[in-house]
């Protein structure tokens, strides 16, 4: 009997030794997670390092569109700047000024396209009384040639507004990726802010590597084969052309669809981890120690409801920033398309087969341009919106 007395004995010191230390645990949790709290609180009270990186990346005519309160410190001045720039009012009259602006160099395109087809369908009615097939393939070759010119210098400027567009996306999101994974931490998703930050990295590779770098050559082939087609049509380059602009938009499209799909269904889950584990965690402290639990509990839903609305401001500011950046390039692209599509009817009217074709062709390249600057840019902006909509795991 006494042996087992004192197993007993000893079992009951390993359980009362072990029921200490996971006393004294929870109380360095408690404890923790109330200093952490203190923290965050503080931390509330002014936006994000690094939001003044994010405004430096915007372009000068972009900055003078935003409103003067958009770079204050506090977020509850800042929210107001965001909400005025949400408003229908203000980016209807920022998407006037641009589409004001670009739609003077559309015209003047236009115009000078219908002054070459006319004089091209003047010397196409004078080949006729020539009497040789040579001279009256030489005019055309000049005619065609003088168009391509007129619009070669055009394509050189809107390649280098599009690098200088990626140049600047990845300034922007460079700044913009370690302001949410903050943010993130800051609501206790420690786990989404690490697997977030990286997935959006990887987008910025994608974008820098797959469209900043292969869209200008891309461009430029297709440009070539369309001239080439339109100066030699039995040569049959326009379906070439035609496939590789096919299948690159795809495979970029396929490629920011599995990555935005991998950024969705990972925050889902790192979020749906991290809130179960603070809310576990919360339970245990106010169920050990009531009082000291439920004040911890209180302060991490006052944090929780601050770190949403900073998220929310954050989120989607960088939204309409994203906005801010890609209408002067997108507006130009289109208006751009939009002549060369006039210009191609135009020219069907007047009976200038090739340089209908030719105009036709290179409005397919400019449509390229619009559809990789449009997927980059939506790929972002679905990436922040996944960002504002993620569950603080502290409240």
């Amino acid at each position: 009997m006494g042996k087992r007395q004192r197993v007993k004995t000893k079992k009951r010191k390993r359980i009362t030794g072990v029921c200490v230390a996971l006393l004294c645990v929870i109380l360095c949790t408690v404890t923790v997670t109330a200093e952490n709290s203190e923290e965050r609180a503080g931390e509330l009270g002014q936006m994000p390092e690094g939001y003044q990186e994010l405004l430096g990346a915007l372009p000068e005519e972009v900055e003078s569109l935003l409103p003067e309160e958009i770079g204050a410190e506090d977020p509850e001045t800042v929210g107001k700047a965001v909400e005025e720039m949400a408003g229908a009012e203000y980016l209807l009259v920022a998407v006037g000024e641009l589409a004001g602006v670009e739609l003077g160099r559309a015209l003047r395109l236009f115009a000078e396209l219908c002054g070459l087809l006319v004089l091209a369908a003047v010397f196409s009615a004078l080949r006729g009384s020539f009497g040789s097939d040579a001279l009256s393939n030489a005019f055309r070759f000049c005619t065609t040639t003088a168009i391509f010119a007129a619009i070669i210098s055009l394509q050189i400027q809107h390649l280098q507004s599009v690098a200088k567009y990626f140049e600047r996306l990845s300034a922007l999101m460079s700044a913009m990726i370690p302001i949410t994974g903050a943010v993130w931490a800051m609501g206790g998703n420690l786990t989404t802010a690490s697997s977030g930050t990286a997935t959006l990295s990887v987008f910025l590779t994608v974008c820098e590597t797959l469209c900043a770098k292969t869209v200008l050559p891309i461009c430029v082939l297709c440009t070539a084969l369309a001239l080439c087609n339109t100066l030699s049509p039995d040569m049959g380059l326009g379906r070439f052309a035609g496939a590789v602009k096919k299948i690159y938009t795809f495979f970029l499209g396929m490629i920011m669809t599995i990555l935005t799909a991998s950024l969705h269904s990972t925050t889902a889950l790192t979020s749906a981890a991290d809130t179960t584990a603070a809310r576990a965690a919360k339970a245990v402290s106010a169920g050990v120690i009531p009082v000291v639990g439920g004040s911890v509990g209180d302060t991490l839903r006052t944090v929780a409801a601050g770190v949403q609305y900073l998220k929310s401001v954050v989120g989607v500011g960088g939204i309409l920033f994203l906005l801010m950046l890609v209408l002067p390039v997108l507006l130009s692209l289109i208006m751009t398309r939009l002549a060369f599509l006039l210009g191609t009817g135009v020219a069907d009217l007047l009976g200038c087969d090739n340089e209908s074709k030719l105009l036709s062709e290179l409005g397919t390249v400019w449509g390229c341009m619009i559809a990789v600057v449009a997927m980059s840019a939506v790929m972002f902006i679905l990436a922040l919106n996944i960002f504002v909509k993620t569950v603080v795991a502290a409240g």
